[in-house]
């Protein structure tokens, strides 16, 4: 390898590259958010769960009738949603992402988080046909239009908590990955996902490489903690940035502290089907669960907003310093949906001259006719050589191949 040769690989991934471990597609989770089988609201937690310990059969029946009614407005969200993409014709399937973002802005709106009068006409026609899911219900008082939007931004979290945290299949597919981390001719691989799932962490973990995912490393107790400088300070070869957030990061605070300057967002050791909500860390010190969703970006338009937010600005900062470093980003399993990264990878592609992308897909046809601002310059990108593609899922990519394309 010549001296003047890339020192350093950034792969961006997508949900694509999870598929062949075993978890679900986009439309596989919508269809189990649209049925809401086997799945019961716990009004003492404030969580949606899948039926796994005891409870008494009235309790499940009562618990039910929450999720029943979710589920309802649900449908009555996706035909709002359906009748605004038949006419325009942008897209052909809504899915949860698309729910969330409806979701969120109906209570955002009606705490006044974000402002949107756009959206008051559809809360007006909302409340005047869905006035019967917000009745009272033999566990629970009235819903207020807050209140039962936030328990569905929580259905969706927990659903999408629920469909991911399972234990992946053999990941041996993902080799490519590992001969990029173990390749001496590269000093340095930043790994950017925007996937939930643990899949990239447990395969590193399982070839024995060492990597920093933004957290401390576990001493004593195995809980992790939040450790920005981490990603700075030099001492690892490969890090993991997940810009979505993750199923395994939830936010705590210190029980006696009385502000967010006591909170921060942990990985707990020990957890497997259901959030641990309190833990102690090596020094004796007590951190109590702020909710017990995982901390997760979900959605469309409005995951921008987020980027701007807490942990979220210094995951996203390392997207951007890091690109500012190479000339070439590794593409894989990404659909080209999230406008915000779509904005920050054509804003790195056309700052300079020499910058591309290699994008690794087994049908780049379907993602040429998207609508978004990397589809629509796709002709122009090949043209000019700033874009190559190559026509293969990752589990048919060899190292070789793809480190001759980072030349």
């Amino acid at each position: 390898m010549s001296n003047s040769g890339p020192q350093k690989v950034v792969f961006l991934f997508g949900s694509g590259i999870s598929y062949k471990a075993g978890m679900p597609k986009l439309h596989e989770i919508t269809e189990r958010v649209l049925c809401g089988e086997g799945i019961y609201y716990d009004s003492g937690l404030e969580i949606f769960t899948p039926y796994k310990r005891p409870i008494a059969v009235v309790k499940i029946q009562q618990e039910e009738e929450n999720v029943r009614r979710v589920v309802k407005y649900l449908h009555w969200l996706k035909v709002e949603i359906d009748n605004y993409y038949e006419i325009r014709k942008f897209k052909q399937d809504t899915n949860y992402e698309d729910l969330y973002h409806m979701v969120s802005q109906i209570y955002y709106s009606q705490v006044g988080e974000y402002e949107n009068p756009a959206i008051q006409p559809l809360i007006d026609k909302m409340l005047h046909e869905i006035e019967f899911l917000l009745s009272k219900t033999n566990n629970r008082p009235e819903w207020t239009l807050t209140e039962f939007a936030r328990a569905t931004k929580a259905y969706l979290e927990d659903m999408v908590f629920h469909s991911l945290n399972k234990q992946p299949m053999s990941l041996e597919y993902l080799d490519c990955i590992k001969r990029a981390c173990k390749d001496e001719d590269f000093p340095k691989v930043d790994i950017f996902t925007l996937n939930h799932d643990t899949v990239l962490e447990k395969y590193l973990k399982h070839n024995g490489i060492h990597f920093t995912d933004g957290f401390s490393e576990p001493e004593g107790e195995q809980n992790k903690y939040w450790e920005p400088s981490v990603f700075s300070n030099g001492a690892f070869k490969i890090c993991l940035v997940k810009l979505h957030g993750s199923i395994n990061w939830f936010r705590f605070r210190l029980k006696d502290a009385t502000d967010w300057s006591g909170e921060t967002i942990i990985i707990p050791s020990g957890m497997k089907d259901s959030v641990i909500a309190v833990i102690t860390d090596s020094q004796g010190q007590i951190w109590e669960a702020m909710d017990l969703h995982p901390k997760l970006l979900i959605g469309t338009y409005n995951t921008m907003l987020d980027y701007l937010s807490g942990i979220y600005t210094e995951l996203h900062y390392q997207f951007y310093r890091s690109l500012g470093n190479v000339k070439q980003l590794v593409i894989c399993g990404y659909g080209l949906g999230d406008r915000g990264i779509n904005t920050q990878i054509v804003n790195w592609l056309y700052s300079s001259g020499n910058r591309r992308i290699i994008l690794i897909d087994p049908a780049p046809e379907a993602l040429k006719n998207k609508i978004n601002s990397i589809s629509n310059k796709w002709d122009m990108l090949l043209s000019t050589n700033k874009l190559t593609i190559i026509p293969k899922g990752i589990e048919n990519v060899c190292w070789q191949e793809l480190k001759d394309n980072l030349f």
